[in-house]
């Protein structure tokens, strides 16, 4: 048996079933014997970085590592963003690539890339013999579920024709070192601690993070809220996981004037499964009055003020909210506390932007674009947001909860939110849609023709302001000119077509109404090129840029 032929039959007890990637003279023996295999899907993309991307979007779904392939060289730089991205959002991904012959560094396409990798602070293994070749799987498969990170595993040119002496049947995959996972338990003190310090809160705002959701801690996380009497919120990653009267959306700089003025008043806070990072608690300003009690799997973590919880418990979010609602239960604790008429009446009127802006001929408000999205758009359907300027307005205005929320968000990249979420509808096998600006939009546009191949039901709404609205804006406040970051834009309804998609020219809000209608309708990818104005400023570049009390 050939390495690359003992290395397929590996990624397949691995788990491996669908791998996105793009073919080189590096990686086509091993896609070959892939492809043969029964079971597996080998997906063709047009972008070695997107690869990445799709398949990282495929691990955020599905929870199991997503696999990915290119060839050596060019193949790994231009996946270089990508790996940092999927570093920064501590997804597990497999990347199976080559490397040139050894002691031939003068082929065009050799390249460190060991130092290439690793400085993207992925993980990267190369295979130096063939006695190593299965090994070498198991150990990066092991590392990527350990470490939540991308790990490259490379097969230099040679070694993939080398024979080996395996028949494939005694392959242990990295699972069978996986006993199960156990759920940490926290200590009585510390447990004891947290129960005094919320049985004595009258203002407490339970914040829920990507940790709590993982653990199934949604429900009693809610429980407890209702218990003492809390405001319930998120983490921008944990956003739609929570709903109801009491639920204030999104902590930190999301926050609307209204919600962050209950939240100043706040005396405690219990995060659950989120790190409480400079943005959730906004450096520390956003809770002057509250102690912090802090549930955690990490040992130790300070919170965005540089500082540990006043209580920090070391624990499973489920287990640890569980045995905290049971002691405060044996207490006879349950207020009413923030669950009042007058907070409630707060909340119902939080989420409306006063601000008025003059809106350009030919162009809608980006705030109503997305109150139109969140109505037309059924629950089921998931949205993936990308970042820049026009991503605040869905993020802080969609309230409806939704089947999956994802933000694409880690690196602050433009650009990865298409291939991400191709890779999040090839895994649910459902219509999804996602939205961002046209700046990004163009970066991966070649990726269309991925969906359309695929036959993906697939809505890409581009919040197109002709230019790149971040800058746009830090232009105009810093005293620039603005217009340097504007940028004709394409007809993204035409370039749509061309790749085999639907595709319209949005300008008005009926427009993008019945478009969504013709999406749900219909079968295959639609674009929406949806002409937004730059007059409208987003509340948190308001408040960055211009101090403004939004």
């Amino acid at each position: 048996m050939k390495v690359y032929q003992a290395v397929a039959n590996a990624f397949v007890k691995e788990g491996a079933t669908t791998i996105f990637g793009l073919m080189g003279d590096g990686n086509m023996s091993w896609a070959a014997a892939m492809s043969a295999i029964p079971g597996v899907r080998m997906i063709d993309v047009r972008d070695e970085g997107a690869g990445l991307s799709m398949a990282e979007g495929w691990a955020r779904v599905t929870g199991k590592v997503g696999v990915c392939n290119v060839t050596h060289g060019p193949g790994i730089t231009r996946m270089a963003t990508s790996l940092v991205a999927s570093t920064k959002t501590r997804v597990p991904v497999v990347i199976y690539t080559s490397r040139t012959h050894f002691n031939n560094e003068w082929q065009n396409q050799s390249l460190n890339q060991d130092r290439l990798v690793t400085a993207t602070g992925a993980g990267y293994i190369e295979v130096l013999s063939p006695t190593f070749a299965e090994d070498a799987v198991r150990q990066a498969f092991h590392q990527a579920r350990v470490q939540r990170r991308p790990v490259v595993l490379a097969y230099p040119m040679n070694v993939q024709d080398m024979n080996i002496d395996s028949d494939g049947d005694d392959y242990l995959p990295s699972s069978a070192l996986f006993a199960g996972q156990q759920r940490i338990r926290p200590a009585d003190e510390q447990l004891a601690h947290a129960v005094k310090i919320i049985a004595a809160s009258k203002k407490p705002v339970v914040i829920v993070g990507e940790g709590a959701v993982q653990s199934g801690a949604v429900e009693i996380a809610e429980r407890l809220a209702q218990r003492i009497g809390a405001l319930t919120a998120s983490s921008l990653v944990a956003k739609g996981e929570m709903s109801g009267e009491f639920h204030a959306g999104i902590s930190g700089l999301f926050s609307t004037r209204a919600v962050m003025e209950l939240f100043e008043e706040a005396d405690c806070v219990i995060g659950v499964g989120a790190s409480l990072n400079p943005h959730t608690i906004e450096g520390g300003l956003l809770y002057p009055k509250a102690r912090f009690v802090h549930i955690n799997t990490e040992p130790v973590l300070l919170m965005g003020n540089d500082r540990a919880a006043d209580c920090y418990v070391q624990g499973d979010a489920q287990v640890t909210l569980r045995a905290i609602d049971d002691a405060l239960s044996q207490l006879l604790v349950y207020k009413e506390n923030y669950r009042s008429v007058a907070v409630k009446k707060i909340l119902a009127n939080a989420d409306r932007d006063p601000a008025e802006y003059e809106i350009e001929a030919g162009t809608v408000d980006p705030r109503e674009v997305s109150r139109v999205i969140d109505e037309k758009l059924p629950a089921d359907v998931g949205v993936a947001i990308g970042v820049g300027h026009s991503f605040a307005f869905p993020v802080m205005i969609m309230k409806k909860p939704r089947a999956l929320h994802a933000f694409v968000n880690g690196f602050g990249s433009i650009g990865q939110t298409l291939p991400t979420a191709i890779g999040m509808a090839v895994a649910l096998g459902k219509p999804f849609a996602l939205i961002e600006g046209d700046g990004g939009a163009m970066q991966n546009i070649q990726e269309l023709d991925t969906a359309a191949r695929l036959g993906l039901k697939l809505l890409f709404i581009v919040q197109n302001d002709e230019g790149l609205g971040a800058e746009y804006h830090k232009l105009k406040a810093s005293g620039f000119d603005k217009n340097l970051a504007g940028v004709r834009s394409p007809d993204f309804g035409a370039v749509a077509r061309g790749f085999g998609c639907c595709g319209q020219v949005v300008r008005t809000l009926d427009e993008l109404a019945s478009g969504i209608d013709a999406f749900m309708a219909g079968d295959g990818p639609m674009v929406l090129d949806v002409r937004i104005s730059r007059n409208v400023v987003n509340i948190t570049y308001r408040r960055m840029l211009y101090g403004e009390d939004a």
